[in-house]
């Protein structure tokens, strides 16, 4: 199900989109202050770079989107995945290539998105293979693993937070 109500003429080629971006080291993190309601579930959202949700909706969904930012639901239970209040525009979670790993219905969980690392994969390695550091997990799965946590991960941001707390919880 696709709620989008753009604004006529707001297009986007794949050349716009930029192909590149490395966020660990913290360049382009967010932090602009929590805003806009989520026309759905009417939740408070957390805002998103436009170029996130470019690189991770579907290539059909991509003349959709428009040049602003974006809010992500944060509501677990609510279909929306990104929207803009401006706009109107909604995109939901059919709409978009990666499982959103907090969303209830989302398979798999990623605990990282650059090295298609789920939280399974987390839990495995501390158990089996005694690794409790996440570089070491993320070596152990993606030799050459590359953060690119700004166009994959759905929040745009890094996903250290997750992944320490999936190995917290695997040690027990």
């Amino acid at each position: 199900m696709t709620y989008i109500h753009c604004s006529p003429g707001t297009k986007i080629s794949p050349e716009q989109i930029p192909l590149a971006w490395s966020c660990c080291s913290g360049k382009g993190q967010n932090t602009s202050p929590a805003g806009a309601l989520c026309p759905l579930c009417r939740k408070e959202g957390m805002h998103i770079e436009n170029i996130t949700v470019r690189h991770l909706l579907k290539k059909e969904m991509e003349g959709k989107a428009s040049q602003e930012d974006y809010w992500l639901c944060m509501n677990e239970r609510c279909a929306a995945v990104y929207y803009n209040d401006k706009t109107g525009t909604i995109f939901d979670k059919d709409d978009i290539d990666v499982p959103v790993w907090f969303k209830d219905d989302a398979n798999p969980r990623y605990a990282c998105y650059c090295s298609r690392i789920t939280d399974e994969d987390v839990t495995r390695a501390v158990k089996e293979q005694r690794i409790t550091d996440m570089t070491a997990i993320r070596k152990f799965y993606d030799p050459d693993a590359k953060s690119q946590c700004k166009i994959k991960n759905p929040t745009g941001r890094c996903c250290s937070p997750v992944f320490i707390e999936i190995i917290k919880k695997a040690m027990g």
